[in-house]
């Protein structure tokens, strides 16, 4: 008896088996049927260009070939592909389109229903000077989109600015107030934007660079005159900048200052960019260490490894310095002059100098000008023309001028090598400090 029950155990075991054995083949061909049968049929283009520029303002001016596949979840994929979100504020092209379809509605070939866009590998460009319109087109994107394996390229006016490797950028959703992420490589460095926005028509954007110790925050807004304003912090190695903007046709900086080991300033001026980038900064200096920031300079400028050249011309513009000492510094195209420097107590001796040459082997042609007393307080004018080599602190006198008349060449090499013994002595931030000029001035006379 217990032999028979078992049996029939067995044998209501196997049915079972059977049945649910039928059931899972018959569902899995179910699905795989209804997973297969978008592949037999075409999609329609009009659906799919209307759909991405109603949920991600995606402009496709072509579609040259639809593919439908099934792994890792259905999607539509778009080889080749190149658009425009928004009136071509931000452009990518080269890339692989892939729309991510919602489950139940992959058999709808006239109305494209999909969850989310994945954008793989190409380039794209955003155009700085349409940054706000760009704002706004991420605030009202209706669909996720994912961007990966791209080369972030910004620029203004056809001008390249800077670019972000192997990105990978999420653009949010609307009711998220996190709008946009990206993650890349900037000159070999690791570097992490995010744009949030916290309140109606105002943005919070933060970048990270740690590798470089770079932090920095941006907040945007728009007045009731509709002009771009709002605020920038700057953190780098502990040195620290801030100030406040308001963008019209350039922008405007007030209430700047800097913060650093080497200067401490206060900071206003203009920066516009058409129709070229040029600034105008004005510094009112209350403390400038000349010893900290000679050999800055030096590394930057005048080292074997610079390669900072191309990014000097475009930083055209002219910085005027108050207070501890003053004078301007212009550049334009590279050539950078240093204007009128009038330095020391009681701003008593005056410093101009042209960069000749950027490098190790680099020159800077210099005039050095001072008014002394030589006994019956009879004004004497001493001025100095030559050149100063920053990688090697050595100094050369082209000429040396005592009330306007050039000495003879014998002599003037004599007072070279006592001023580059008594004031340079390896450094040229000597050639700003006072008591070393003075006290060469005094023992010429």
């Amino acid at each position: 008896m217990i032999r028979a029950n078992k049996l029939n155990f067995i044998s209501n075991n196997k049915k079972k088996i059977r049945f649910f054995s039928f059931f899972f083949f018959l569902s899995f061909s179910f699905l795989i049927g209804y997973l297969m049968t978008p592949k037999l049929l075409n999609f329609s283009i009009d659906s799919i260009k209307k759909n991405l520029k109603d949920n991600n303002n995606i402009n496709i001016n072509s579609i040259s070939k639809v593919d439908y596949k099934i792994f890792p979840t259905p999607r539509l994929s778009i080889i080749g592909s190149n658009f425009t979100i928004g009136d071509e504020v931000f452009e990518v092209n080269n890339s692989e389109l892939e729309i991510i379809l919602n489950l139940s509605q992959i058999l709808n070939f006239k109305e494209v229903n999909y969850k989310k866009i994945l954008v793989k590998k190409g380039s794209s460009k955003i155009n700085l000077n349409n940054i706000y319109q760009l704002l706004n087109i991420i605030k009202q994107n209706k669909k996720k989109l994912t961007i990966q394996e791209n080369n972030l390229i910004f620029f203004q006016k056809n001008n390249f600015f800077f670019e972000i490797r192997d990105a990978l950028i999420d653009i949010g959703l609307p009711a998220k107030k996190e709008k946009l992420k990206v993650k890349g490589s900037f000159l070999n460095n690791k570097i992490f934007i995010k744009l949030d926005n916290v309140l109606e028509n105002k943005y919070n954007l933060s970048l990270e660079i740690p590798e470089l110790d770079i932090a920095a925050r941006i907040f945007l807004g728009k007045d009731n005159l509709s002009k771009v304003n709002g605020f920038f912090n700057l953190e780098v190695f502990n040195n620290f900048l801030k100030f406040n903007f308001i963008k019209d046709d350039g922008i405007k900086l007030t209430k700047g200052f800097i913060r650093s080991k080497i200067i401490n300033t206060s900071l206003d001026g203009t920066i516009n960019f058409m129709p070229n980038f040029f600034s105008k900064l004005n510094f009112n200096t209350s403390v400038l260490n000349v010893e900290k920031m000679f050999p800055l300079i030096k590394k930057l400028f005048f080292s074997d490894s610079v390669n900072n050249f191309p990014l000097i011309k475009k930083i055209n513009g002219s910085f005027n310095f108050k207070s501890k000492f003053e004078g301007t510094i212009t550049n334009e195209n590279g050539e950078v002059l240093l204007k009128n420097f009038k330095v020391g107590k009681n701003k008593s001796y005056f410093f101009s100098a042209k960069i000749i040459e950027f490098g190790k082997k680099g020159k800077v042609q210099f005039n050095l000008t001072k008014i002394v007393k030589y006994k019956k307080n009879l004004p004497k004018k001493i001025e100095i023309i030559g050149f100063l080599i920053p990688s090697t602190a050595q100094i050369t006198f082209e000429k040396f001028l005592l009330n306007d008349k050039v000495l003879q060449a014998k002599k003037t090499k004599e007072y070279e090598n006592k001023f580059q013994n008594r004031v340079i002595t390896n450094s040229l931030a000597n050639i700003f400090n006072q008591n070393k000029i003075n006290k060469y001035f005094k023992n010429l006379l």
